[in-house]
């Protein structure tokens, strides 16, 4: 009885520890925005290195602080604080430690070699935040990393969070904890930026835009806190709009995946992400890492994120404001109007690049179009009002195209026959044109009855259009000089669009096989034991057979007999010397063809043996002879070359690639990519649909399509062994063969660390 007791308690005390840790991961998740709010709405700052003496960076760091409105408590840190007694009006204290109050944030404005210990006070008086813009850490190399490392130990050490080092500061909406030369306007975009300078620049710009910031965050050397923990607190932000991020790296890509598409679907994220990963740019001996151009991991990552890359400066800030103002259209469906014939062109050729969708009219449309507008006037999409349009013809036909305006019975448009979702509006300054009376119309109708559909303008001009310009920016309108500008914006809401009607992460299907996982951890154990990262082909062939993924039947013969036994197993066979030193195999008679009976399969290797030692090199190790099935594809009707591999990026996981395979693989170089991250049937079939080959695999002038499926159930089995194995650095099977019925993997090879 005792015994049961004992054993029931044991187990009550097994569930509730599981409970509490199970709550205790929540609590950990849910608290993370909580734990970054000091940094956004501090009640009390502490300047450690504060000065008074101009054009230090502890005077202006301070300085700003105050003139900036903060109203929270600030404490001024300085060594000389006996002598100073204050530092701009405030009390200095020699010490965090002799504040007699709590201090939310401390910001470092002192060297490097200093940073640590008083990092260590700052635990020791429960600061909650760091924002360490000294520098002199891990940019510097040698000790710096070191020093860095060892503030990050210090930090987990107290349970505080650290910005930087080597970072601009912090900007709030409610303070300026940075030594920048201005405080920004308030406003609805949060921009994050791994480069101080960068900031500097784009918030000094935004001083004569219409835009203001939420936050501006300098990330400085990421030591701690990065662009992910910053997105993922902006996304529940309510003084944020749209989130910037000028990025240079992105060193945790599995947390980025995580992370990024559901705050994207709270809010729209652009990122401008400069430069090309080294490490994505390495030699790589694979087909797939050949292919992969350094800087596909980030547009896919991007992409299936959720997030709008911007290519320029310029673009962020398009971008940014015209999210921040303008709604997201329902559909790729807009129209052009437009004064002058030679920009509506331009414009023509822009949607067209960017793909973007003219909408249809409805006749109804056309009929109003074509009684009410000039004889000369082009009523298709785009309309061209030419260029005598007055103030009202533009209004008119506003109000027309997005059906606001009654047929001549009386009644208004059906709704159901416009399909419209926004409109690029063109105007050049003509005698007749009125610029500033044609855009408070345009901002008249777009704020009274078009909330729900964006309108973008372009002036082109100069003088002419500038106060006009100036009332569409202030009014919350994007205007844009010339109209390619406009057409990457709306391009940019479209893609957000078609993101948000996308499944979430969590309910999307992702396919699982039965599979021998035990099996090719072994394989891969025995190949490392015997020094190498290439695998031999009929390791290969196992691996592959142990996931699903038919290739030729392929053992290892050690002897004569074994080659015999494996010849009438298999049936028709070609046999090969197994040896990582001999890789052009023909060349010192290493390969014999057609083996049709077991006595033919005893003689071949006893002969591919003896060629080996004859002309192959005097250092080869040999394991065998592989004996692997000939497939005859002279029977298959139709026979389609693939290539199909894998290149490990160091930031984003596995890069699945298929496309056209065989000899001419790099040369053609017709091939898509995706990431292996949650990577689905839908995720398989588009990259294959991005391929030149699909044509050819759907059937061309009257020829049997081939197995498709069968292809796209192939890059499933190797999404989930690659994520199985992040030991797999590199994949190829080239070619992978494609039937009308079935497949082959023909030529396969794997590359894993050591």
């Amino acid at each position: 009885m005792i015994a049961l007791e004992q054993s029931l308690k044991f187990m009550i005390d097994i569930i509730f520890y599981s409970y509490n840790i199970k709550f205790c991961i929540y609590d950990t998740i849910m608290s993370t925005n909580h734990q970054l709010s000091y940094f956004f709405n501090p009640k009390s700052i502490a300047v450690i290195g504060a000065s008074e003496t101009p054009g230090k960076v502890g005077y202006n760091v301070l300085k700003n602080i105050i003139t900036s409105g903060f109203t929270g408590k600030i404490f001024a840190i300085n060594p000389k604080a006996d002598e100073l007694k204050n530092i701009l009006d405030y009390p200095a204290y020699k010490s965090v430690l002799d504040v007699p109050e709590e201090i939310d944030i401390a910001i470092f404005v002192i060297p490097a070699k200093l940073v640590n210990p008083i990092a260590e006070e700052c635990g020791k008086k429960n600061v909650k935040g760091l924002v360490v813009i000294s520098a002199g850490f891990k940019e510097v190399g040698g000790e710096g990393i070191t020093r860095e490392q060892e503030l990050v130990s210090i930090a987990r050490k107290y349970n505080m969070r650290v910005i930087g080092p080597n970072c601009l500061g912090f900007v709030g909406i409610n303070y300026n904890g940075s030594f920048a030369a201005n405080t920004p306007k308030e406003g609805g975009i949060a921009m994050v930026s791994q480069s101080g300078a960068m900031l500097t620049g784009m918030m000094d710009y935004s001083m004569e835009q219409s835009f203001g910031f939420s936050c501006n965050i300098s990330l400085g050397n990421k030591a701690d806190l990065d662009e992910v923990d910053f997105i993922e607190y902006l996304a529940e932000d309510d003084d944020t709009k749209v989130i910037l991020c000028y990025l240079e790296s992105i060193d945790k890509g599995e947390k980025f995946l995580k992370v990024v598409p559901f705050a994207a679907r709270k809010k729209p994220i652009i990122i401008l992400k400069a430069g090309i990963s080294e490490a994505g740019a390495r030699a790589a001996s694979s087909h797939t890492g050949a292919l992969a151009g350094a800087d596909i991991a980030y547009e896919l990552s991007f992409k299936k994120s959720g997030v709008i890359r911007a290519k320029t400066i310029s673009d962020l800030f398009d971008y940014g404001e015209v999210f921040l103002y303008q709604p997201i259209p329902k559909d790729n469906s807009f129209a052009i109007i437009t004064n002058a014939g030679g920009p509506g062109i331009v414009a023509t050729d822009a949607f067209e690049k960017e793909g973007l969708k003219f909408t249809s009219f409805s006749e109804s449309i056309l009929h109003l179009l074509r009684e009410n507008l000039p004889k000369e006037a082009a009523i298709f999409n785009p309309v061209d009002i030419i260029g005598d349009a007055s103030p009202q013809r533009y209004a008119f036909t506003i109000n027309t195209i997005f059906g606001l305006n009654h047929s001549d019975t009386g009644k208004t448009n059906s709704k159901k026959e416009v399909t419209t979702q926004g409109a690029l509006i063109i105007m050049s300054p003509q005698a007749q044109t009125h610029p500033n009376e044609v855009v408070k119309l345009i901002h008249a109708i777009s704020s009274e009855k078009l909330q729900d559909k964006p309108i973008l303008c372009s002036l082109i001009g100069g003088v002419s259009i500038h106060e006009a310009t100036k009332y569409l920016n202030d009014h919350h309108i994007p205007c844009y000089p010339f109209p390619e500008r406009a057409a990457q914006s709306l391009k940019a809401l479209v893609d957000y669009s078609n993101f948000l009607k996308t499944k979430q992460i969590e309910s999307r299907e992702i396919p699982r096989f039965k599979v021998d996982k035990d099996k090719v951890t072994s394989i891969f154990a025995n190949a490392r034991d015997d020094g190498r990262t290439v695998l031999l082909s009929y390791e290969t062939s196992e691996v592959f057979e142990r996931y699903g993924i038919r290739s030729p039947k392929t053992r290892l013969a050690k002897t004569p007999r074994e080659a015999m036994k494996y010849q009438e197993e298999i049936g028709k066979v070609v046999m090969k010397i197994v040896s990582p030193q001999i890789i052009h195999k023909t060349d010192v008679g290493g390969i014999i063809l057609d083996i049709n009976t077991p006595g033919e399969a005893f003689e071949a290797y006893i002969q591919i043996v003896d060629n080996t030692k004859k002309f192959g090199p005097q250092i080869a190790k040999v394991y065998g002879v592989e004996i692997q099935e000939m497939i005859d594809f002279r029977k298959e009707k139709k026979v389609n070359e693939l290539i199909i591999g894998m290149s490990r990026d160091p930031q984003f996981g596995p890069l699945l690639m298929v496309g056209s395979g065989g000899i001419y693989a790099n040369f053609l170089k017709d091939v898509s990519f995706a990431l292996s991250y949650n990577f689905t049937e839908a995720d398989a079939k588009e990259m294959l649909q991005k391929t030149k080959i699909f044509s050819l695999l759907q059937g061309v002038r009257g020829e049997s399509a081939s197995d498709i499926d069968s292809i796209l159930e192939v890059l499933l089995r190797l999404s989930q062994l690659v994520n199985d194995f992040p030991e797999i650095v590199e994949l190829d099977i080239n070619p992978l063969l494609s039937f009308i019925k079935g497949y082959s993997a023909v030529d396969i090879k794997i590359t894993i660390s050591r």
